[in-house]
């Protein structure tokens, strides 16, 4: 039997059991397991126990639900490793079958010890070392954008970028979008494998008709549709699309996936790269736009 383990806060050391199937957790009483802690929400997490997997999803928690370090983002069923540590709100939890006793022998009744205190630490170092990641990349991004490049340069440097952020995708696309038609006009693309395609259509239709972002991170454990199962016959392991917007108007997408292996993105990746959408948003429409006047559409600097 699966259980939940509770390892700081008011419910410390204690331990509740986890039912196949579904299972909700928060601070309210109407939750398969409550945490009294103020630091959780109401109703904060979703956990599912599907063929002896452990499977979480965060439901629009205030304070947000980390797994190592990585944040997981509201929507997203991530699966958790036995014993893995989860952070919700402040308080730390772990699932596994094993006692508390012997999962963690940190523990104590009084408190922290130092080893836990430790883990905490390293907790906020991962996140300073991640918020100085997306810092640096933005950055880089921003110079890009503003040196002037033809703009299809500009963002076949920006793709790069992106490999070297997600080290475990394997394409990498902006798709161009006519804001009045939302035809396709244009792809800039980069690829790790020798692929005949540089992106899922469906996928990008499916951005365009709905006008949101469309982000699985492992198609195994998502619940079928058409476009799951789309992306199993293509062998796509996970895919995060991104609509670029600027005033409203669809003029573009972000797309990355990974063929090889699920969870080609981190969880905290997905509103980095809706701040990179806003960022090139504004730059390819403007390039666009000159490029109506002067019709060289392929030689246009983003910065004219």
């Amino acid at each position: 039997m699966h259980k939940l383990h509770v390892l700081n806060g008011p419910e410390m050391g204690q331990s509740f059991e986890l039912k196949d199937g579904l299972n909700y957790v928060g601070r309210s009483e109407d939750n398969d397991i409550q945490i009294n802690d103020k630091t959780v929400s109401r109703r904060h997490l979703k956990i599912v126990l599907r063929d002896n997997r452990i499977f979480v999803t965060d439901l629009k928690s205030e304070n947000g639900t980390f797994i190592g370090g990585d944040i997981v983002v509201t929507g997203l069923e991530v699966e958790v490793e036995e014993g893995e540590i989860l952070t919700i709100g402040m308080c730390m939890i772990c699932l596994g079958r094993r006692p508390v006793a012997e999962m963690m022998p940190f523990l104590k009744p009084i408190g922290f010890t130092d080893e836990a205190f430790e883990i905490l630490i390293d907790f906020a170092a991962y996140r300073d070392q991640t918020n100085h990641r997306r810092r640096a990349f933005l950055s880089k991004v921003s110079e890009i954008i503003e040196g002037n490049l033809p703009l299809k340069e500009a963002l076949r440097g920006i793709l790069e970028n992106i490999f070297v952020l997600l080290k475990r995708i394997d394409r990498v696309a902006f798709v161009l979008i006519d804001p009045d038609t939302q035809e396709i006009l244009d792809v800039v693309s980069s690829s790790k494998q020798a692929t005949s395609d540089t992106y899922c259509l469906e996928v990008v239709k499916r951005v365009i008709e709905d006008r949101r972002v469309v982000a699985v991170s492992n198609v195994q454990t998502e619940e079928q549709d058409e476009l799951v199962d789309t992306l199993k016959i293509l062998k796509i392991e996970s895919v995060m699309c991104v609509p670029m917007f600027s005033r409203s108007r669809l003029i573009g997408l972000i797309y990355v996936d990974s063929l090889g292996r699920p969870y080609g993105f981190r969880k905290e990746d997905l509103p980095l790269f809706t701040d990179l959408s806003q960022m090139t948003a504004v730059a390819v429409e403007k390039a666009q736009l000159s490029a109506k006047s002067t019709g060289r559409p392929d030689n246009l600097p983003l910065d004219s």
